[in-house]
């Protein structure tokens, strides 16, 4: 018999990270990188996805030649938990084709959608809040969504506001959601962050695999399908032939979950709250806030011997081959990638994406 409070935890890896171009490229994406140490970001997730949920219940869904990355940056996940889509369809195929799967493991499984590139510090924490996550959604049969506590008035976040009165002190904070609102302007965001009852919106959630399928069959018919049609050729423990999952992904309108299905969910949403440090590391000052600075405010990943500095301050510096030199500059990322650089304002780092829709343009495919 299934065990009600089975866990699973689906890693999100599908993702480019344009934004950390132009070391985050189609090569290597960003969630293969290491950045604040030894350890990529993937590797970072997996570990800590492991405080939640037994290896055997920990998934990884991304396009299937990103399965040749995993072999390399994570040896030790293993292959047969690696859910490789083989097109991009969008995040309701990769969550419903993953959920469609373990739904034959466990029809009771309480699935948690984590990103692969996320940075905290306590991971302790972190576990304690997806596991009252879990609580909520067995309990209240609810979509229970993460969020952060805002740091500063960012425009690059969603905000989430909650009910105050509503706050239940568990394993983590926990509130009843009152409403969703996308990426504000400035003066928006600093009335949100004055008010006191708005959080930024953390990527992911927890609900049972019978609640997100259920979403997905009321509000995505289309997919709900396909999805349908998937279960119905699954026979455990094998998976579906490589050609019989690319005919079925042919037939899907690639769709937005949080779009298409969240959104125009009604019924009762709760959010935990994860730990202070959160980041979701998405631009270069993102970066360059997280790591230690030296006298001059600067950031220097690799070799601090190949940075010649004379007046050079409050900067981000990622030296290639060869040194970097610079003088009486301030507040710049410049980072050398060996066969194309990057310089750019460190206020400016939301627009790298754009940069690379430009290479995109040019035809520079060789740079992407």
């Amino acid at each position: 018999m299934a065990r009600a409070r089975e866990e699973y935890v689906i890693i999100v890896a599908g993702g480019t990270g344009t934004r950390l171009w132009p070391l985050s490229r189609q090569k290597r994406p960003k969630q293969f990188l290491s950045i604040f140490d030894d350890q990529s970001f993937i590797q970072t997730v997996y570990r800590r996805a492991l405080k939640v949920a037994p290896q055997k219940r920990v998934f990884i869904v991304a396009p299937e030649e990103y399965g040749q990355y995993l072999k390399h940056y994570l040896p030790e996940f293993p292959q047969q938990n690696f859910m490789g889509e083989p097109a991009k369809k969008g995040t309701t195929a990769a969550y419903g084709y993953t959920a469609t799967y373990i739904k034959q493991l466990n029809p009771e499984a309480v699935l948690h959608i984590i990103a692969a590139d996320d940075y905290l510090k306590d991971e302790t924490k972190y576990a304690k809040a997806l596991k009252e996550a879990a609580k909520i959604a067995l309990a209240r049969d609810a979509l229970v969504i993460y969020g952060v506590k805002p740091a500063d008035p960012n425009t690059g976040y969603g905000y989430v506001q909650v009910d105050k009165e509503s706050r239940t002190k568990n394993g983590a904070d926990s509130y009843l959601v009152k409403s969703f609102h996308e990426k504000p302007p400035l003066e928006t965001a600093e009335q949100y962050l004055e008010s006191g009852d708005y959080f930024w919106h953390v990527f992911g959630f927890t609900t049972t695999v019978a609640k997100m399928l259920s979403l997905i069959a009321l509000y995505d018919p289309a997919t709900s399908r396909v999805l349908e049609q998937i279960e119905s050729d699954l026979r455990l423990p094998a998976r579906l032939e490589a050609e019989k999952l690319r005919e079925h992904y042919q037939k899907l309108v690639e769709s937005s979950i949080d779009n298409q299905v969240l959104e125009k969910t009604t019924g009762a949403t709760y959010m935990v709250v994860l730990e202070e440090t959160w980041s979701d590391v998405g631009t270069w000052d993102h970066v360059y806030a997280l790591k230690q600075k030296d006298d001059c405010g600067n950031v220097v990943i690799g070799d601090k011997n190949k940075i010649l500095c004379l007046g050079a301050t409050n900067s981000l510096l990622i030296p290639g081959k060869n040194p970097l030199a610079l003088v009486g500059v301030n507040n710049l990322v410049v980072i050398d990638a060996g066969d194309i650089m990057l310089i750019c304002d460190k206020t400016k780092t939301q627009d790298v994406k754009k940069l690379v829709n430009l290479l995109k343009e040019k035809k520079l495919n060789q740079y992407l």
